[in-house]
């Protein structure tokens, strides 16, 4: 009995030793493992916020950039410029045409005479040489071997006052009036030239030649002879 006594101690000993090794082993390991989460949570936050950014930058800065770098694509503003170059040439082309085309208008009215460019300066009763003012026209009469000759000048008043190309289609014929001037005049000998009567045939003959060269346009009041000297 004793023996069994003694041996039921040893087992109970054992067996709380064991109990107590179990519970020391349980401790070790409940306070072991809180510990694990120490040193994986800084790793975890720092690969999280990684990510947060990386998806923040993908998400809303890229696209910005992107857009900025196409937005200022040197190609795009090239085309851009040259469009409207184009069309500033397009529009210059055009407005040159125009002003060409009222220019050619204007030089064929003033070369018909129609239009004076000093209307604003006319005066209806100044008196318009036939030639250039202060010459003359010299003619040798018929029978005299070049031995005479009559010094004229003459002057023409217009009939229609409201007449402004009247002087400068005067102008423009001068060289016809005078060669009419001097085939009329050199037909008649020097005894003619010196006659009044005859004078006063040749002078309205002259007008009547004068007004064909000028037309019917542009009516003449009046022959002035300002000189008729024989010499």
């Amino acid at each position: 009995m004793a023996e069994e006594e003694a041996k039921n101690q040893e087992q109970n000993a054992e067996a709380t030793e064991a109990v107590e090794a179990g519970a020391e082993a349980a401790e070790e390991v409940a306070v072991a493992e809180p510990k694990a989460p120490s040193v994986l949570m800084p790793m975890l936050l720092s690969a999280l916020i990684t990510v947060v950014g990386v998806g923040v930058m993908v998400a809303v800065i890229l696209p910005k950039q992107i857009a900025k770098a196409v937005a200022g694509a040197p190609g795009d503003k090239q085309k851009e410029g040259e469009g409207k170059e184009g069309e500033g040439k397009e529009g210059e082309g055009k407005e040159g045409e125009g002003k060409e085309g009222e220019g050619k208008e204007g030089e064929g009215k003033e070369g018909e005479g129609e239009i004076d460019p000093n209307a604003a300066e006319d005066d209806p009763d100044k008196e318009v040489p036939i030639v250039p003012d202060g010459q003359d026209i010299v003619i040798n009469p018929a029978g005299t071997e070049g031995k005479r000759y009559l010094l004229v000048e003459i002057f023409l008043l217009r009939e229609d006052e409201k007449d402004t190309g009247f002087p400068s289609i005067v102008e423009k014929k001068t060289k016809q009036l005078q060669a009419v001037t001097v085939d009329f005049l050199t037909r008649e000998d020097a005894q003619s030239l010196a006659d009044p009567v005859q004078k006063d045939r040749l002078t309205a003959q002259l007008k009547l030649a004068y007004q064909e060269k000028l037309g019917s346009k542009h009516p003449i009041k009046k022959l002035l002879v300002s000189k008729w000297i024989m010499q």
